[in-house]
């Protein structure tokens, strides 16, 4: 499932608060993260994975990749929801024609960690 991005602005001086795409509410926490570096509309994509201290990294086939941009650099970043048990959330951080593209992605009854 995809869903838009929503912020609560302002909640601590200046900054925004992430909220869940399946409930709404702000209670996230990060786990891990993927970082997709790709030079344009390359075939390999070096991935590197930062979970529980641990750093990961590899050069893959951008087809089979979980790179959230179809030609440049992405990064998703693993969220769990204090609300949401069952549910595998990711933030999906893409880089397309001088946007930054960002979409959550999401999955009831998946929540058994990073697929990376």
């Amino acid at each position: 499932m995809k869903a838009e991005v929503t912020v609560e602005s302002s909640v601590y001086d200046r900054q925004s608060n992430l909220l869940c795409p399946s409930c709404g509410e702000g209670y996230l926490h990060q786990g891990a993260i993927e970082v997709y570096d790709r030079a344009e509309d390359a075939e390999q994509v070096r991935c590197t994975v930062v979970e529980d201290g641990n750093i990961f990294s590899q050069i893959i086939s951008n087809a089979t990749s979980n790179n959230p941009s179809s030609r440049r650099h992405g990064m998703l970043i693993h969220f769990e929801c204090e609300h949401c048990t069952d549910v595998d959330f990711k933030l999906n951080i893409a880089q397309h024609k001088g946007f930054t593209l960002m979409d959550w992605e999401y999955e009831h009854g998946s929540n058994s960690g990073s697929e990376s």
